[in-house]
């Protein structure tokens, strides 16, 4: 290429092998990306003395950045961190870039490019004497497209040369250097330009693999820190709220949703929030919930059956119904795999069809992308993972405006930077960031289901240590009642045998007529006839406990009149009360009582006889009075309450509800003293009971009486 050497730097260049040596142990000392390209840019224009060395990378969208730059005392105008569209490199030079693997040199004053083929030989196979010695071959000179000498004269550029630099076969990006006068390059030069491109290639590659063993690590530890959480023994509730907001910082999200969904039919689903949330309308009930949209559940894949009932199928297994579930220590990965969902990836919420209808909640926030992960083990729904990321403002500088829609494609007259904002942009999710929340989200699905297994497997202990529990009182009850019934056969055979022998005894008295007078004959046969009359309530007790129990006794309910039968009661028991000295104290302040009336002076009958029993002073009062019943489900009533109080042996609070039991009384010695089958009380309920009413026994304590009180309504 024709032109002077440029005399006007006063630094003295280096040399080959120093330069090289510079950058070698500038890329081993260093392994960030940014420092290396700068000290090469600035090493290459001090080698080759000259204006400027850019280092221009390719962005995805085939535009394109300066992101390293060197310029000797401001001869060219600066273009770090300047972006270029992808027209400024059309196409077809990048592909000759790639599939040639030429460099350019371009002499804007001879309006001449030169194609020159880089050598086959790599960087470890080259020495200074190899450069010495090997020619520059396969030279290509043609005249230069006048729309580029344009482009170049725009930069203030006179000469350029051009070198791109490739990674994994892929053109990364061009090392170029720009001078503002005609100049030209030796071979020697070349070939060491084209070893720094080859240390760039190193150093890119190692760069990225810090990058990524960086994040790799950085991913690693946080799954290890959610790990540990999720298995610490802390309050599931409180990790699980905890892991949420450590997944949705990690992906650089604005807020985000964990969904549990309920564990059976009797619970509730479970709903973990942080950050922004969209806007749903006030008092929200479960059914409004964003997860039970159409979109959420698809995602989720109900299944047909779910895990609540599959379990509760197999409960009465001889195995723990989880069996098949728990995780086999030998199988985790496999444990892993079912636990693992694919996840649903939304850029820009207001794009996505099946989100139209949902999208509103979203009106009044910054959230315009969303990352949904459905978490499952095997075909069991436990969830969903949300995570919501805000739109953002793109903010770009352009070298030179340019109008991509011009149809003759000129170039730019100027280079003046100028600034492109562009508000409330998608940000697109990252590959890293999806297989971080999926990893993430596949952790937290294992956990709930290992958590519900758990209380599963608790839940059945619980059952099983219950169902033992109710075996035990079964059978201490069942072996309660049959000691009772064998002490009720036992006393019942003695209460029998007494009014029986008593009866037949006086009975054989009056057949031989042993007897001195009138008086003792009616003495005689008074008792005889009492004898009687007590094994006949005898027997018709257990006859009426049977026929209860059997469903057999019927009731004819008619209005009572209370009155008269008090009075016919106090005159039944006057002889008792005369011989113990115990008045009986009426007080009837009701007219009638809606009952059955043989029934009603039954129970009287069997509550004053207790009575006058068990006690020996004091008084016994019979006594009727309305009571009104106020009720949340019924207008306001009154019925009647008619209790029967005496002052006789009392009962202790733990035995108030045994005596109404068959064949039970107190203790043994009220038996043994006073005698009796245990059988009165327990009448008298299962009658109250069938009349529709209510029975209850009150004592302050022993030897402090006793109040059995049973209430019936006042009318049908």
């Amino acid at each position: 290429m024709s032109g002077k050497p440029n005399k006007k730097h006063i630094t003295t260049p280096l040399s080959e092998g120093d330069l090289l040596n510079r950058i070698t142990n500038r890329i081993r000392q260093s392994l960030e990306l940014q420092e290396i390209l700068s000290a090469t840019a600035a090493e290459m224009r001090s080698f080759l003395d000259i204006d400027r060395v850019k280092v221009y990378r390719f962005e995805e969208d085939s535009t394109g950045i300066v992101i390293a730059e060197s310029i000797y005392k401001n001869k060219l105008p600066a273009l770090l961190g300047l972006h270029f569209p992808a027209s400024d490199i059309p196409p077809h030079a990048r592909e000759m870039y790639v599939k040639a693997r030429t460099r350019t040199i371009v002499d804007v004053v001879q309006q001449q490019i030169i194609l020159n083929r880089q050598d086959s030989k790599t960087t470890g196979d080259l020495t200074l004497e190899d450069l010495n010695k090997e020619p520059i071959e396969d030279i290509i000179q043609r005249p230069v497209d006048p729309c580029h000498i344009q482009y170049l004269r725009a930069m203030g550029v006179q000469s350029s040369l051009v070198v791109p630099v490739m990674h994994q076969q892929q053109l990364w990006g061009i090392l170029a250097a720009h001078h503002s006068t005609p100049k030209s390059f030796s071979s020697k030069q070349l070939r060491i330009v084209q070893m720094i491109a080859n240390q760039m290639s190193v150093a890119i590659s190692q760069s990225e693999l810090l990058t990524q063993a960086r994040a790799q690590a950085r991913r690693e530890a946080l799954i290890n820190q959610v790990s540990t959480l999720l298995h610490a023994p802390l309050n599931i509730k409180e990790t699980l709220q905890s892991v949420l907001e450590k997944i949705v910082t990690a992906v650089g999200g604005c807020g985000g949703r964990l969904y549990i969904v309920a564990l059976d039919s009797s619970a509730t689903a479970e709903l973990f929030v942080t950050g922004c949330q969209p806007q749903q309308p006030q008092n929200t009930n479960l059914s409004d919930w964003l997860e039970h949209h159409p979109y959420w559940q698809s995602l989720m894949g109900w299944p047909a059956q779910s895990l609540q009932t599959t379990l509760k199928d197999n409960y009465n297994n001889s195995e723990p119904p989880w069996s098949d579930l728990l995780p086999n220590p030998l199988e985790d990965l496999n444990f892993y795999q079912k636990a693992t969902a694919p996840l649903r990836i939304v850029n820009d919420i207001y794009q996505e069809l099946q989100l139209v209808k949902v999208a509103q909640a979203f009106n009044s926030t910054q959230i315009r992308g969303l990352l949904v992960m459905p978490m499952r083990y095997g075909q069991y729904s436990l969830g969903c993972l949300s995570v919501f990321r805000n739109q953002i403002d793109t903010d770009i500088v352009w070298a030179g405006r340019f109008n991509p829609d011009q149809r003759n494609q000129r170039v730019r007259d100027s280079f003046e930077a100028w600034r492109e904002t562009k508000l409330g942009q998608a940000y697109p999710w990252k590959n890293e960031e999806v297989e971080l929340v999926q990893s993430l989200g596949t952790h937290v699905a294992m956990a709930v289901m290992q958590n519900r297994l758990f209380l599963w497997e608790r839940e059945h202990r619980l059952l099983v240590e219950m169902r033992n529990q109710e075996l035990k009182a079964a059978r201490a009850a069942a072996e309660q009642a049959s000691r009772l019934k064998s002490d009720f056969l036992s006393s019942t055979s003695h209460e029998l045998r007494t009014p029986l022998a008593s009866t037949i005894n006086y009975l054989k008295l009056l057949k031989e007529e042993f007897y001195d007078n009138e008086v003792e004959l009616k003495e005689y046969i008074s008792i005889a006839y009492q004898s009687a009359e007590n094994l006949v309530a005898i027997i018709n007790d257990v006859l009426d406990i049977a026929k209860i129990e059997a469903g057999r006794m019927s009731v004819n309910f008619e209005p009572v009149h209370l009155q008269p039968m008090f009075e016919e009661l106090r005159r039944l028991f006057s002889v008792d009360s005369r011989r113990k000295n115990i008045p009986l104290i009426v007080e009837c302040e009701v007219e009638t009582v809606w009952a059955d009336h043989v029934k009603m002076r039954q129970i009287l009958t069997n509550l004053l006889s207790n009575a006058f029993k068990f006690t020996t002073e004091g008084e016994i009062r019979l006594k009727a009075i309305y009571r009104p019943l106020v009720s949340s489900s019924h207008p306001p009533t009154n019925i009647v309450e008619i209790s029967v109080a005496d002052t006789g042996i009392g009962i202790e609070a733990n035995q108030r509800d045994m005596v109404f039991e068959p064949f039970v009384q107190a203790d043994g010695s009220i038996k043994r003293r006073y005698g009796g089958t245990g059988l009165g009380l327990t009448v008298c309920k299962r009658l109250v009971q069938l009349m529709e009413g209510q029975i209850r026994l009150e004592s302050p304590g022993k030897n402090q009486g006793t109040t059995v009180t049973f209430s019936l309504p006042c009318k049908k």
